[in-house]
């Protein structure tokens, strides 16, 4: 059950500068997409809050302004929320993001370089690999798909790099591979090209990534927390019926040419968090990450009742 389930009618109008402010840090790509539809589009007004919106490049910086209480609310892939909850640090999933499900088009593809000759995993051997973040999903993803695909993670060298700057980084060589998501496939096609969808080999349909706060907060907040949920809802609805639209967001937010967005490249987003979306990335990070794998639903945010 998500947050805005419980939520409140919110049919009183209110005045902007009245309603409450809620701080949310988000990744500068396309997985967190749904907070600038929401805010370009209103649902966050009608849920009744404001939201003060700040770009961070990197996850693991995310949850440090998390965690610190510079802001209230982050995305962060599952694979980061693991590891946090492993070293007890009380992050909590209030309103899932982006989804993968492997029979849609893919948001995400490890690609190789233009002058490398990888073919298979075990070319990967020894390779270097930009990702949006150590030690999550762009980094335990790739090594997944390298074990399975008979390479050996333990060889690579994993570089930290925005999507954005991983074109570049193919087109001088500091990279060999990459993981890279939307709205950057189309600039990174012209230096390098798709080796595989990395992501199959977690699972056939899962989280990706999720919005979290502090459960300490949550608690104190649990209004916040179901109208933050509730826009989000309202964004995921809007977005799969304007994807043209959505292309426009993403390309005014992230400065790119709207004919280089795909309409099949947009992440789709998840009707409600449920345990079983985000078990087998959690898993994985336990195995990469090295430590002890747990229940998915001490990760989610249960509304109280009543």
């Amino acid at each position: 059950m998500t947050a805005g389930a419980l939520l409140p009618a919110l049919a009183r109008p209110a005045r902007a500068q009245d309603l409450p402010t809620i701080r949310v840090a988000y990744l500068p790509f396309s997985y967190s997409a749904q907070v600038l539809y929401a805010q370009d589009m209103g649902f966050f007004k009608k849920a009744g809050v404001n939201v003060d919106l700040q770009s961070i490049a990197y996850g693991a910086a995310v949850a440090t302004a998390v965690a610190s209480g510079a802001v209230d609310i982050g995305v962060a892939t599952i694979t980061t929320l693991a590891i946090a909850h492993s070293k007890n640090i009380p992050f909590i999933i209030v309103s899932p993001a982006a989804e993968y499900v492997a029979a849609q088009p893919a948001t995400g593809w490890l690609f190789v370089g233009n002058q490398t000759t990888i073919q298979k995993g075990v070319d990967m051997n020894g390779k270097t690999v930009g990702t949006p973040g150590l030690a999550t999903m762009g980094e335990y993803g790739v090594r997944a798909w390298v074990d399975a695909n008979g390479g050996d993670s333990n060889t690579l060298k994993f570089v930290e790099m925005p999507f954005s700057q991983m074109p570049a980084a193919f087109a001088n060589g500091r990279i060999d591979a990459a993981f890279v998501g939307e709205p950057f496939i189309s600039e990174t096609r012209k230096v390098a090209r798709p080796l595989a969808r990395e992501m199959d080999t977690i699972g056939a349909a899962y989280v990706i990534t999720a919005w979290f706060a502090n459960a300490p907060w949550v608690a104190a907040h649990p209004d916040l927390a179901a109208r933050f949920d509730a826009a989000m809802r309202d964004a995921d609805v809007w977005a799969a019926k304007n994807p043209a639209k959505c292309i426009d967001i993403l390309a005014l937010h992230f400065k790119l040419d709207p004919a280089t967005i795909s309409p099949g490249g947009l992440p789709t987003f998840p009707a409600r968090m449920t345990p079983a979306l985000i078990q087998s990335e959690i898993n994985m990070t336990a195995r990469y990450g090295k430590f002890p794998s747990f229940r998915a639903e001490e990760l989610i945010y249960t509304p109280p009742r009543g």
